[in-house]
């Protein structure tokens, strides 16, 4: 999939417009997803509200209200868009997010989730409040701002804004929201699609850009994502 089409650093184009020209046709990016409001009802839930599968299993991980309370390995999940969180989670179900923290952990966490329950806890985690921006190293911050809003030309790595968004709040269902995101968590998948050890990301195209990183260009931008605000989800 060539990505030489894609501008470098193009700050004023919508997403839509460049995710059409990264992929064959925008309807392809386009999946039917259920939204917060016609998610289906369960009784499935604790007195105040929380889905049973979030107070029982999720919180253990990544928190009651999805930031992450251990290790910085385990995303935040608060403010993530709902399509994006229900992708992830059939497909740890299928087995075709297979890198190795999905093997070890995700897959025997999200063997038993019914259907609905998956709609349910994405919805859950995406109305809670998103993370908020670190400090963070600003000279790392610094340099990764660069590729994040103006790529890398020369080895055509396009800008992570182009699909992720100036301020990292991202695209559903394919482009998640970034802003505020655990540093050492992207940095780990920022290496699992560079050695090929995820592959569920549309068209390859994670994969494509962290092959042409080097390894501090991944930590630079772990720590500019981190400091993003973002704000809450449009």
């Amino acid at each position: 999939m060539p990505f030489d089409t894609i501008a470098y650093g193009a700050a004023s184009a919508p997403n839509s417009k460049i995710v059409a020209a990264t992929v064959s046709s925008s309807a392809a990016v386009t999946a039917p997803t259920q939204s917060v409001a016609s998610a289906q009802k369960t009784t499935d839930t604790n007195a105040g509200g929380i889905p049973q599968p979030v107070s029982t299993t999720c919180m253990a991980c990544h928190g009651m209200t999805g930031i992450s309370p251990g290790g910085s390995m385990f995303p935040d999940l608060a403010g993530q868009w709902a399509p994006y969180l229900v992708k992830q989670l059939n497909n740890f179900r299928s087995h075709t997010r297979a890198d190795p923290m999905a093997k070890a952990i995700m897959w025997g966490m999200a063997a038993s989730l019914t259907p609905a329950q998956v709609q349910q806890v994405a919805n859950y985690f995406s109305t809670q409040t998103p993370p908020k921006a670190k400090m963070v190293n600003a000279k790392l911050a610094a340099e990764g701002k660069k590729i994040y809003e103006g790529g890398i030309s020369n080895l055509h790595v396009p800008a992570c804004m182009a699909c992720h968004g100036p301020t990292g709040l991202g695209d559903p269902p394919y482009f998640p929201r970034l802003a505020g995101q655990r540093r050492a968590y992207v940095e780990l998948q920022l290496h699992y699609f560079k050695k090929g050890l995820r592959t569920n990301d549309p068209y390859a195209i994670m994969r494509y850009v962290a092959s042409r990183l080097t390894g501090p260009q991944i930590t630079e931008l772990a720590t500019y994502v981190r400091s993003l605000p973002g704000g809450a989800n449009e």
